[in-house]
């Protein structure tokens, strides 16, 4: 029951993380419009309409009143944030430490969804993440040491600064933007100093595959820049969860 009450939360605040993504820089605030709209025609979604991941399915993934195609966009952040609150219910010791992780891995989705139709990271997500985490880890509601987190925290985000300052030097051109330096600086504080090597790892191959298929399958960005928030999240939540059993299958 425990992991069906997850899923079922995950869905729901899937829906609501959707919805904070695609009104940011829009005018639009998560309370008004009070109800969803299609995206296309700006028809206001119906209770039944507007069911989690049901609703995308029922109507065959269209708008009900246009008929135009929903970007997959919004039924992919439900699935993602149903898969992380049941993989953070088995992996919890308590009840204090699955809301921690509920809010951190909220807080990445949105930040990981606007990276990849902005390509910006908002201070408004990334300075309280690694609030939240830094007290959480100092409260021991997280299985991190706080002088390891305040140290993956600082120094994460400084050798990611020092790449990027180190290629502006090279190239004469930007090769990441401080959001992500930002953002660092909160899933560093996650992984902890010990981590931190595991986590770079998992985020720079999962942005190379990410590459790899993009080039194979001419799914073109406009830029030859890809969203590196969207994979230092994924790092992240990975090594805080598996970051022992990685550590010791690569000794």
């Amino acid at each position: 029951m425990y992991i069906l009450f997850a899923a079922l939360l995950g869905l729901i605040l899937g829906s609501f993380y959707s919805v904070c993504a695609s009104r940011y820089g829009t005018g639009k605030t998560i309370i008004k419009p009070a109800r969803s709209e299609c995206p296309q025609c700006g028809h206001q979604l119906s209770v039944l309409e507007n069911i989690p991941l049901v609703s995308f399915i029922i109507q065959k993934g269209r708008c009900k009143h246009c008929g135009v195609r929903i970007p997959f966009f919004y039924p992919l952040i439900e699935i993602f944030s149903m898969a992380w609150a049941v993989l953070a219910a088995l992996h919890a010791s308590s009840p204090a430490e699955w809301g921690a992780l509920m809010i951190i891995g909220g807080i990445c989705l949105v930040a990981s969804a606007i990276d990849l139709q902005t390509f910006l990271l908002p201070d408004v997500l990334t300075y309280p993440g690694a609030v939240v985490i830094l007290a959480a880890s100092y409260a021991g509601v997280l299985h991190i040491d706080f002088i390891q987190s305040l140290l993956g925290a600082f120094i994460g985000a400084f050798a990611l600064w020092a790449v990027a300052a180190l290629y502006k030097l090279i190239r004469k051109i930007d090769g990441m933007g401080f959001g992500d330096v930002k953002f660092m600086l909160m899933l560093g504080a996650l992984t902890g100093l010990d981590h931190l090597s595991i986590f770079v790892l998992i985020a720079s191959l999962c942005a190379l595959l990410f590459s790899i298929i993009s080039l194979r399958k001419k799914v073109g960005i406009s830029t030859t820049y890809i969203p590196f928030g969207p994979f230092l999240a994924s790092g992240a939540l990975l090594t805080y969860l598996y970051g022992n059993q990685i550590a010791a299958a690569i000794q």
